[in-house]
């Protein structure tokens, strides 16, 4: 019995471990609703070396060529939202673990509002793995959820990125329709 909850262990490890890349997305409105996520897997490609800046240029531009492909208005960067994604990719580097949740237990609408962003609608999507920039797109747009958050009706976005101990990468996209001013 024992020798096979290892094996059973082992396989699941195996099984983990063997599953390059995560995605999850999340949503929210000014009223709170549970939040969904998604898991999906897209092909292996290779990562590249790339510093913060370029990252964030180059999947600004990704988002924006779907939104323009599907006749959307493009997404603006929001510092705001910008620096919440950051903390978040940061932070599940820490921890080297994907998920919505912040270690304090904080939902992606919580961490968005603790940055000072005050929004009609709020999303993240976030990811995880040895993947190019694309291959972490390509897996997002093939995911309903994540496509629905890329196309959603947002006006800003902020992206973050950060690499654990092991070298994994971490993605963390929010994107926000701010409140008007008042």
């Amino acid at each position: 019995m024992t020798l096979f909850l290892k094996s059973n262990r082992l396989v699941l490890a195996a099984l983990v471990l063997t599953t390059p890349l995560r995605l999850g997305c999340a949503s929210a409105e000014a009223r709170p609703r549970p939040l969904a996520i998604q898991e999906a897997k897209p092909e292996r490609d290779e990562p590249e070396d790339l510093d913060l800046e370029t990252i964030r240029e180059r999947l600004l531009s990704l988002h924006n060529e779907a939104r323009v492909e599907a006749k959307l208005r493009t997404l603006e960067i929001s510092r705001k939202l910008r620096e919440a994604a950051q903390k978040h990719a940061e932070e599940m580097a820490e921890r080297d673990e994907m998920t919505h949740e912040g270690e304090d237990g904080s939902t992606p609408a919580e961490r968005i509002k603790a940055e000072g962003y005050r929004f009609r609608r709020c999303g993240e999507n976030i990811a995880h793995g040895r993947f190019s920039l694309e291959g972490v797109m390509d897996g997002w747009l093939k995911s309903p959820p994540h496509k629905k958050n890329i196309l959603g009706f947002y006006s800003q976005i902020g992206i973050g990125y950060a690499k654990a101990k092991n070298g994994t990468p971490y993605w963390c996209v929010n994107f926000g329709l701010p409140t008007p001013p008042r």
